[in-house]
């Protein structure tokens, strides 16, 4: 299996993170966010392979896509893999190894992506808005002042229906999910089939809104992989109790955690030893006896 890890900080973190998914069956690909200088710090050795030309990634952008679609290129210069399952360098497990190799043993073939299909009415506008409305970078940004100005373009954009951007480029049935996934060598490999033989899709998404959880789903569930698809990820993420969303989980939510943790959930996000290190060592404990010094 190969494990796509997407990161930026805390290199010890990723240190423990790498050492309790050690495996004679695995080896990890990193993208190590450009603005980040953390990679000398990553241990290096075989089956830990890097990036070579990281993108600064940005809340919101096509970065957040192009960053995977690297790890994905590397993936494929190092031969077949079963299984790539997409983490952050945030990510923990909540199982060990031997319980996460076996199941995907056990369910080969299978796609773990979760998602529904656009339009739904639980998201603004269907969610449409993201790919409908054309977003000139310097919109897309967090700070508050220009969430609120994005926010009023969206609204006069959704309701003028020539101001929207055409789909042709799109298939008709689209979806939406975490881009946080564990999808087949087969599923990996056609993906980046059709985004070369597709640049008008890829193009499309340069100027959507955090459409990473757009692209990958669409593509996949419009294809032959779409009967294989399980909508679940495996993961526990927090996103409804905050104050951050997801939440950073610390020790008060050990309980819920390892609740779900073994077949129901394997790796768990967002985890900071900065925040809370005790959450991290009872996790790295149970399932792999590394302590943290």
């Amino acid at each position: 299996m190969a494990y796509v890890i997407l990161c930026h900080k805390n290199s010890e973190q990723i240190n423990m993170l790498i050492d309790s998914l050690t495996s004679e069956s695995v080896e990890f690909f990193l993208h190590v966010d450009q603005k980040s200088d953390i990679e000398a710090d990553i241990t290096h050795r075989d089956d830990i392979h890097f990036v070579e030309d990281p993108i600064d990634v940005q809340w919101g952008h096509y970065s957040q896509i192009e960053c995977i679609l690297k790890c994905f290129a590397l993936i494929k210069q190092h031969g077949k893999f079963s299984y790539i399952h997409i983490i952050s360098g945030q990510d923990m497990p909540l199982a060990s190894n031997e319980v996460i190799l076996d199941f995907f043993k056990e369910n080969q073939g299978d796609e773990f992506v979760k998602y529904l299909q656009l339009p739904n009415v639980s998201e603004t506008w269907g969610c449409y808005e993201r790919v409908s409305v054309y977003y000139p970078r310097f919109l897309i940004s967090r700070t508050r002042r220009m969430a609120a100005i994005r926010m009023r373009y969206i609204k006069l954009v959704m309701s003028v229906p020539f101001l929207q951007r055409r789909l042709d480029a799109l298939p008709k049935a689209l979806y939406k999910g975490s881009n946080w996934m564990s999808i087949t060598g087969g599923c990996m490999e056609y993906i980046m089939e059709f985004i070369s033989t597709t640049p008008e899709y890829v193009r499309f998404f340069k100027n959507s809104l955090c459409g990473d959880e757009i692209f990958f789903h669409t593509i996949i569930l419009n294809s032959t992989f779409k009967s294989n698809v399980r909508s679940e990820i495996k993961r526990y993420t927090d996103w409804e109790t905050g104050p951050d969303y997801p939440r950073t989980l610390t020790l008060e939510d050990y309980e819920r955690i390892t609740r779900t943790a073994g077949t129901e959930c394997f790796w768990g996000r967002k985890f900071d030893l900065d925040i809370d290190r005790t959450i991290v060592q009872n996790l790295l404990n149970i399932n792999s006896k590394i302590k943290i010094s």
